[in-house]
């Protein structure tokens, strides 16, 4: 279930003896303000000074508390990567699963660097009304923390050479449209091999099939699309490359445990967006490489979308 804090910037005041626990879902960003303190974990101790900027595994279960004297004053959101999954560009869903097994550990941002700086720049923009241009401009403020890590995980990668590394330059090479409208065969023809050579090179890049990942990319973007209360649910199917209507009721269905009309409909009373909808959806198929945008531990659906996409 997403948090209150979710995507929304908050400021904390802590005294002492006072905690933050960072209670959410995905990454917990940390802006520190005035005073000084600290984040500890079973893995580590990080002072935290104004300026700086912490980036933080929820699942960690870390605390923040006050190290000196007076209060410490810091901004935090949380953001979850997977929910991002449709934005990236072939090159970073390349390197996804190494940015977010980076993030195991916290990841700090001393004051004096640009991407500290730059972060506390645009928080200073953020709008205080909770709607569309406040997470937008949230969006921007993680966006400066992640690209320095896809461009650091592309630097790593870079170091070596592996025999299939031609493969991979084809990969980054395919735009989003092209890895969800081609078929699997025309992608394995792009990359001059077989079926089944592909299927291991993307189990490879992300624990998953090509299959798999297409169709989570277009399970969410047509979750995006029910956000339109005009727009009609055929026209979505298309636009989400279901040729027929039945099979992408049939996808949505196993995928989320309602129909499109039905997630539409809860989602348009919720009184909180589309948070409680998706506290009921079933577990991400990225879930085993930490990418999924939900928490749980509900059986996967029976349907392979091999089945659905042949």
């Amino acid at each position: 279930m997403l948090t209150e804090n979710y995507l929304f910037l908050r400021l904390i005041r802590l005294r002492h003896p006072e905690e933050w626990l960072g209670n959410g879902d995905g990454l917990a960003f940390i802006f520190p303000k005035a005073g000084s303190g600290a984040y500890s974990s079973i893995s580590a101790v990080q002072p935290l000074l104004p300026g700086d900027v912490l980036a933080v595994n929820s699942a960690a279960r870390g605390k923040v508390r006050v190290s000196g004297p007076g209060d410490f004053v810091f901004w935090s959101f949380f953001l979850s990567i997977g929910n991002l999954f449709p934005l990236f560009s072939s090159t970073e869903l390349c390197l996804l699963k190494s940015v977010a097994d980076s993030f195991s550990v916290p990841k700090f941002y001393a004051a004096s660097t640009h991407a500290a700086g730059e972060c506390h720049r645009l928080l200073a923009e953020v709008p205080p009304q909770f709607n569309l241009d406040h997470r937008s401009h949230i969006l921007r403020v993680a966006s400066a923390v992640l690209s320095l890590e896809f461009n650091n995980a592309h630097a790593q990668r870079c170091g070596f050479v592996r025999p299939e590394e031609h493969l991979t330059q084809i990969f980054e090479k395919l735009s989003i449209d092209e890895i969800l409208n081609l078929s699997v065969s025309q992608l394995a023809d792009r990359f001059s091999c077989s079926r089944r050579h592909l299927t291991r090179l993307f189990h490879q890049h992300f624990g998953l099939s090509v299959s798999t990942l297409r169709m989570e990319m277009r399970l969410l973007k047509a979750v995006s699309l029910l956000r339109d209360p005009d727009a009609k649910i055929t026209k979505i199917a298309e636009q989400c490359n279901f040729n027929h209507l039945g099979l992408f009721n049939t996808c949505f269905k196993r995928r989320f445990g309602v129909s499109p009309g039905q997630w539409r409909k809860k989602s348009l009373n919720s009184g909180n967006g589309h948070a409680s909808v998706l506290a009921e959806a079933p577990n991400c198929r990225l879930q085993s490489i930490g990418l999924c945008p939900w928490s749980g531990a509900l059986p996967r659906p029976n349907m392979d979308p091999e089945d659905a996409l042949a």
